[in-house]
């Protein structure tokens, strides 16, 4: 990385710092770990003020969807999402999402390792997301994320999912797809509901379908009667 590139990454990790800081309120700690249980100790920045700070830092820097500047942002997010609090790893990810940068297979096999809440998976998993609309090839690169030991790493395969099923994919063409519809888990189970939910949305009796080639019997009977009531 070049000496300009590295000042603006330090630039735009330490905006994103102070403002976090700034909005940080002791009152809403408590309520954010019954919430979500995170590893990282957390500040209490609320959702819409936690976004505000990541907006506020690109536009200081100039980077937006139309004046991208991918390699700066990346930089600066893996500097988040690796940093010392809940929020800090937040705003890596929503910062991604709002400037519209991709990831790579490795980065995202990098970060799935620390996600121990759902609130990061979910943030996360939509721009997991993105990238797999733009890049097809991407998801048999995820697959270790499908059979990982950790549950919050698939729960990350099936939200990222959202996106690209929406967008056409069929369900029958995505591996280790049915065995996780199957598992009982609530974490994994409220995925699954959540990415059959947005994509009936999406393309109505067309992907009930494709998701009832998955499912073909009467279990599970949560999933297999949002699909049946979608195919009535």
């Amino acid at each position: 990385m070049d000496a300009v590139t590295a000042g603006r990454v330090s630039s735009l990790v330490t905006d994103v710092e102070q403002g976090l800081a700034e909005h940080a309120d002791p009152t809403y700690v408590e309520g954010t770990v019954a919430a979500r249980h995170p590893g990282k100790p957390v500040l209490g920045v609320r959702i819409p003020l936690l976004r505000g700070a990541v907006k506020a830092a690109l536009k200081t820097a100039g980077i937006s969807a139309r004046t991208p500047d991918p390699a700066t942002v990346a930089a600066a997010a893996e500097a988040l999402w690796h940093g010392q609090t809940h929020e800090a790893e937040l705003a890596g990810s929503m910062m991604l999402r709002l400037s519209q940068t991709r990831m790579t297979a490795p980065m995202i096999l990098r970060w799935a390792m620390l996600l121990d809440n759902w609130l990061s998976v979910d943030e996360l998993g939509g721009v997991v997301g993105m990238s797999l609309v733009d890049d097809a090839a991407l998801l048999a690169q995820l697959h270790p994320l499908a059979v990982s030991p950790s549950i919050w790493q698939r729960r990350l395969y099936l939200v990222a999912l959202i996106r690209p099923v929406k967008a056409g994919l069929s369900p029958t063409d995505v591996p280790e797809l049915a065995a996780l519809m199957d598992e009982r888990d609530p974490v994994i189970r409220k995925a699954s509901a959540w990415l059959i939910n947005e994509a009936i949305k999406a393309r109505s009796s067309e992907a009930a379908a494709q998701f009832r080639v998955l499912m073909p019997g009467t279990d599970p009977k949560p999933l297999v009667r949002i699909l049946d009531a979608a195919l009535v």
